[in-house]
């Protein structure tokens, strides 16, 4: 049974997540689960990084708020601050999963171009290495 699901957001992207949210959505409706969304944040490395992280926490609760009340659905939202930008963002979207205690990841993709075959995407490198399950939508 699932109880808390994560949902990575790029609130900048937020357009080509429509069928993750909605698949998470419906999923937290079946289970009675709480969607945990997610942003990974990389703050600019100065006095300003508390701000940042301040700022996008409320931009990303006002957006679970919405997303509760669109869906019936229990909802909170988590700003992770990236601390290592050479660490990959799904080593941050892993973590934050198991800080909440979830047991489905439902994150949206990209259909892979040529520097994915170099590069690892992050729906690719959450889904290799989570030790929960996760649901990859494109």
């Amino acid at each position: 049974m699932t109880s808390r699901i994560l949902v990575p957001i790029d609130l900048d992207h937020i357009e080509k997540l429509d069928t993750a949210l909605s698949i998470a959505a419906k999923a937290a409706r079946d289970h009675g689960a709480t969607v945990t969304y997610v942003g990974v944040i990389d703050p600019v490395p100065t006095a300003s990084k508390r701000r940042e992280g301040f700022e996008a926490q409320q931009q990303l609760d006002a957006f679970a708020e919405a997303q509760a009340k669109t869906h019936g659905i229990l909802t909170d939202g988590h700003i992770a601050l990236r601390g290592d930008l050479h660490l990959h963002v799904g080593r941050e979207i892993i973590k934050a999963a198991e800080d909440a205690d979830c047991d489905l990841i439902v994150m949206a993709s990209h259909v892979p171009g040529f520097k994915d075959h170099f590069l690892t995407s992050n729906a690719s490198y959450v889904a290799t290495y989570a030790p929960m399950s996760v649901h990859v939508v494109r």
